[in-house]
């Protein structure tokens, strides 16, 4: 399940950061670590509530796997970002705005939903891609 920005945000995004949402998405909701770990430039700083600051793409793929290793049936129902602003100033982009989640954490157990904010900042790399370098995240 995705959702795209409204129509006048949509156009303001350039192609390569839709991309880059489209595919977070997607690897969100498969919790594919390797997918995940691939949209993070390689010095990225996620900052979320409850951990130390995450530094790295290495120390953010084991954080993923250490996670995902303590509820290996949890599932991800729901990922829906709520993009309010994207800001393009030449290799950096800034953006924030809300994302609802919903996860079965095991078999037995019903479904958590949440909502949060965020803020990110986005880079862009040699290719033209565009890579997540600074995350923050905390609970609505």
């Amino acid at each position: 399940m995705s959702q795209t920005p409204s129509a006048s945000m949509h156009n303001a995004i350039p192609a390569g950061i839709e991309k880059l949402h489209q595919v977070d998405i997607s690897a969100t909701l498969a919790r594919d670590v390797e997918a995940l770990t691939a949209l993070w430039d390689d010095d990225g700083v996620l900052l979320q509530p409850g951990t130390p600051a995450i530094i790295g793409k290495s120390a953010f793929r084991d954080f993923l796997k250490q996670n995902y290793a303590k509820s290996p049936s949890a599932k991800i129902l729901k990922y829906v970002p709520d993009f309010r602003d994207v800001q393009v100033a030449g290799h950096l982009a800034y953006e924030w705005g809300y994302f609802d989640s919903t996860f079965k954490p095991s078999e037995q157990q019903q479904p958590v939903s949440f909502r949060a904010k965020f803020v990110r900042v986005l880079k862009q790399q040699s290719d033209g891609s565009w890579k997540f370098t600074r995350v923050m995240w905390t609970p609505e």
